[in-house]
């Protein structure tokens, strides 16, 4: 009798197959969770630091202040002045557009114009904080004309002006 159940569990394989195939598909599964685990944990670090970039992107952008101390046009060019009162270095200007009283735009967008020191012709890159420094255009305005003058920054942010020529 012995015998017979020690010969039956060698050579019956119904039970063996049955644990084999439960211990298979467990780890499959254990193995896809962490695979799946480990992707969305990269996938989690990725959105962090594109979050984090944006954050201080737009953080940045807000600390950007430029005040208009004067804008001015005499033959054919306008200088505007700009001081640098934010909390923020390297305030770089992108681009100048120039809008007449109806809102439409006088004249093609001034990309990149040059940036002079406040009261000199020597060239400067960028305003830190506290600097002032001024824009020369040179554009035909007419005389009596309500007009509009927007300076965007590298970083986004706009600053507009409204003077009479």
């Amino acid at each position: 009798m012995l015998v017979r159940r020690i010969l039956r569990i060698i050579f019956d394989k119904r039970a063996v197959s049955n644990v084999i195939s439960a211990t298979i598909l467990t780890g499959v599964v254990i193995a896809l969770s962490l695979s799946m685990f480990a992707w969305a944990q990269g996938r989690t670090s990725v959105y962090n630091s594109e979050y984090k970039e944006t954050v201080d992107a737009e953080t940045a952008k807000l600390k950007e202040k430029l005040v208009f101390e004067y804008v001015y046009y005499y033959e054919d060019n306008l200088s505007i002045y700009l001081l640098n009162c934010g909390t923020i270095d390297d305030i770089q200007i992108k681009t100048v557009y120039i809008y007449d009283s109806n809102g439409a735009l006088c004249c093609e967008p001034f990309s990149e114009p040059p940036l002079y020191l406040f009261q000199s012709m020597d060239e400067i890159s960028d305003l830190d904080r506290g600097e002032e420094g001024r824009l020369v255009l040179s554009t035909n305005l007419d005389e009596g004309v309500y007009y509009c003058v927007k300076v965007v920054t590298v970083r986004g942010a706009t600053f507009d002006s409204n003077f009479v020529v």
